[in-house]
């Protein structure tokens, strides 16, 4: 595979994947065994690589790996590694940068069991879209949406409407079909309890996976109110189903910390309904502790295991997905 450089083909680099830190640093690891070195790290807002038009980075850089600080310009942005046989890597930054969304960020990229990978700019997540703006709409408007997926209640919906994004179609599967404060309040007096409760919702489970299937709908983005719990398990569910290891799953749900402090800024300005009905949430200087912690979304894989044994079977016997159209799935968003 080759890929362009300002009109010239060059070697597909080794295969490089990425990990995130709350200290805003990226680490970029790839496959010794091809025996390169990397000889400079550049950063663009451009798929294909242009040395003239890309920054180059200050890096740490080892025979094995690679950390930068991550540089958070509007839109996506685009890592390229630059090898000393003249291949060239690119990977996504996985956090997609706006001014009006909160934890908007792309599932590509992960390894899936069978060794192949997420398909980049299939299956995005988010908070609310209430806030979008003109620039944010654009931005919106690069990354091709077909289908959103609101998981919030007609209460949410109502408070904070979400505009019209290009083509994409909108529509509105509540989650939580209660979700108004009173109903959240039980719920964050147990989140493991909220958590397994999601994931055996399976009727809610079923209709995303199948709305998937249908024609036209390659590039999918999921939100609720913070894009961390409902968003969280939803998003879960179809990494597992496309075949990505639990662990990495995990890693995915708690990059919602990289967004916790422009969270916990939108939940105490904008959220006091719900709020004043979970002061237990609440610290003793009036800030949101950090709440993506890995054993909630744990306990909703917990609870496949404790009411099926098995993901296969919850996929097969809860959720009425066959194994003809999970290849479907995996067809359509892995590479």
């Amino acid at each position: 595979m080759s890929i362009s450089i300002s009109n010239n083909l060059v070697k597909q680099g080794p295969l490089v994947q990425a990990k995130y830190s709350v200290s805003n640093r990226i680490t970029m690891s790839w496959n010794t065994a091809a025996h390169v070195e990397v000889e400079g790290i550049y950063l663009s807002n451009q798929l294909e690589f242009d040395e003239s038009q890309s920054a180059r980075l200050e890096a740490h850089i080892d025979l094995e790996a690679a950390s930068v600080t991550r540089t958070q310009s509007p839109g996506r942005n685009y890592y390229h590694l630059k090898f000393n046989d003249g291949s060239v890597s690119t990977i996504y930054d996985r956090m997609i940068n706006t001014d009006g969304v909160i934890n908007f960020r792309d599932m590509g990229g992960y390894l899936t069991e069978d060794g192949r990978t997420t398909r980049w700019g299939a299956l995005l997540r988010s908070a609310d879209l209430h806030e979008l703006s003109e620039q944010d709409l654009h931005i919106a408007g690069t990354l091709d949406i077909d289908w959103i997926c609101d998981l919030r209640s007609d209460f949410e919906v109502a408070k904070r409407p979400s505009p019209a994004m290009g083509k994409a179609i909108n529509t509105n599967i509540p989650f939580m079909a209660e979700a108004n404060p009173e109903d959240m309040e039980k719920i964050g007096l147990d989140l493991n309890a909220g958590y397994k409760a999601m994931m055996m919702n399976t009727e809610k489970c079923s209709l995303i996976l199948h709305e998937l299937l249908q024609e036209g709908r390659y590039t999918s983005l999921f939100h609720c109110a913070a894009g961390k719990d409902r968003t969280g398990v939803v998003c879960a569910l179809i990494l597992l189903t496309l075949g990505v290891p639990r662990d990495v799953v995990i890693e995915d749900y708690e990059l919602t910390n990289l967004a916790v402090d422009e969270l916990m800024k939108r939940f105490l300005a904008d959220s006091k309904d719900y709020m004043d009905h979970m002061p237990e949430l609440m610290g003793k200087t009036g800030e949101i502790p950090e709440m993506m912690k890995a054993n909630f979304i744990q306990a909703s894989l917990e609870a496949i295991d404790e009411n099926y044994g098995s993901f296969d079977r919850y996929l097969h016997e809860g959720l009425g997905v066959t194994e003809e159209e999970r290849t479907v799935l995996k067809n359509k968003y892995l590479v």
